[in-house]
């Protein structure tokens, strides 16, 4: 049985990045080795559940899903 990574490949795409920039917004990103960022991104889910898309809530679980088994996780830099 494929994993998530093979159904659904990184595909690089800074148009978010890109719109919040331009917008003069700042970002913040994590990356799946921090400890901390399956919390993150579960905590997003649960505050915009209602009222973000489809397609984002389903790539944030996505990630959390495969972030949680990520074999170093270590402690953000």
């Amino acid at each position: 049985m494929p994993n998530i990574r093979q159904i659904h490949p990184v595909e690089p795409d800074d148009t978010c990045y890109t719109n919040a920039r331009n917008r003069g917004q700042r970002t913040f990103t994590l990356v799946e080795q921090d400890r901390s960022a399956v919390h993150c991104i579960a905590y997003w889910i649960l505050q915009n559940v209602h009222t973000a898309p489809a397609d984002k809530l389903r790539d944030a679980l996505e990630d959390c899903i495969v972030w949680r088994e990520f074999a170093a996780v270590k402690d953000a830099d």
